[in-house]
Parts: structure tokens; sequence; C-alpha cells
């Protein structure tokens, strides 16, 4: 008995170590393509002009659906399929979990995209929103920090502002505008005469 038993889990060990090569190698390609597709998400959020944060953000998740699909094909290699399932079923978990159970945090990193390509709401505007008048120091893709005219600073989720409306007050120094033709003074302008 214990020798068919031994006999048994040599030849399942030797199966394995046979089928190692092969899940080494998957692993090495596998590392190799989800550095590779990291870096172009990055470069492609840098050539988009995106939020450093959100690009960060777009790399972590690219990396760990790399990371399970390449685990999963190794584990699959080597004839744990049931493992590999698991893995793959992973994502869906993950996902269902984004979806559901941290909705706030799901809206905050929405409307911070929104936000943050918003071309009327800047660091150095002079906003009203929230509930908040005041400077906005900071937009990062989770939360809006806005300086009050006492020196407070107030530290607002995005998604209270982006599901509300906010009125852009000043633009500040330096996206300071240029007078419209109607606000011109007359006096200053050669080309005009009486």
């Amino acid at each position: 008995m214990t020798d068919a038993w031994y006999m048994e889990s040599l030849s399942q060990m030797t199966g394995i170590l046979n089928k190692l090569p092969a899940a080494i190698f998957t692993l090495a390609v596998g590392a190799v393509v989800v550095k590779a597709i990291r870096f172009i998400t990055g470069r492609a959020t840098v050539v988009a002009r995106l939020d450093p944060t959100l690009g960060t953000l777009l790399q972590s998740v690219v990396g760990f659906a790399g990371w399970v699909f390449v685990l999963a094909a190794a584990t699959a290699s080597l004839g744990m399929q049931q493992v590999s399932l698991a893995l793959g079923g992973s994502i869906a978990l993950v996902a269902m979990a984004l979806a559901s159970s941290v909705n706030s945090v799901t809206q905050d990193l929405l409307a911070g995209v929104f936000l943050i390509a918003d071309q009327d709401f800047k660091v150095g505007y002079t906003v009203k929103a929230a509930g908040l008048e005041g400077q906005v120091e900071s937009v990062t893709i989770r939360k809006t920090k806005i300086r009050d005219k006492e020196g407070v600073l107030h530290t607002v989720p995005n998604r209270l502002i982006d599901n509300a409306t906010y009125t852009l007050l000043d633009r500040g120094e330096e996206h300071s505008r240029k007078p419209r033709f109607w606000e011109r003074d007359e006096s200053e302008d050669p080309h005009i005469t009486a």
C-alpha cells in the first residue's frame, strides 16, 4: 500500500517537475510583458496629460490584472487548471468589490478625473464649491483642497464638488484674462481714431 502511494506521488512530482521549465518561462515572459504594458500605460498617461495620480492608478490596475493573468497561465502550464481558474476569477471579484463596497471611493476617483480635466477648476482659481469659498490649492484624484479667506484649508471629496454646482469666482494671477474687445480703453489703442 505504501509503495503504491509512494510511486503515485513520485509520478505526480515528476510530472510537475517536467512542466516546471515551461512555467518558469511563462513567468519570465509574463514579467517582461507586464512591465512593458505598465510602461506603455505610463507613457500614454503622460502624452494624454493626465494627472500623475491617475497615471499611477492606471499602472497599478494594469499591473495587477497582468500579474493575475501571468500567474494563471503559469499554474495552467503546471497542470493546475483549478488554481488557474481561481486566479482568473479574482479579477471579477476585485471588480465587483470596487463596484459595490467602495462606491464612494469610485465616485471620488471618477469625479477627480473630471475635475482635473475641467478647464474652469484649476489650482490657483478662486471658487465657490461644496459650501466653501476659497482658492483651490490642489486637486488630486480623490480630494480637493480649498483654502478659505480665513486661511483654513478644507479637504473636500471630489464627488461632493462634481455632483453639485460650483462657481468660478477668479482665475487667479497666473490665469488673469485679457480684456475683451468691448472692455478695452480706446485711448490705449493707436488704431482707433476719433
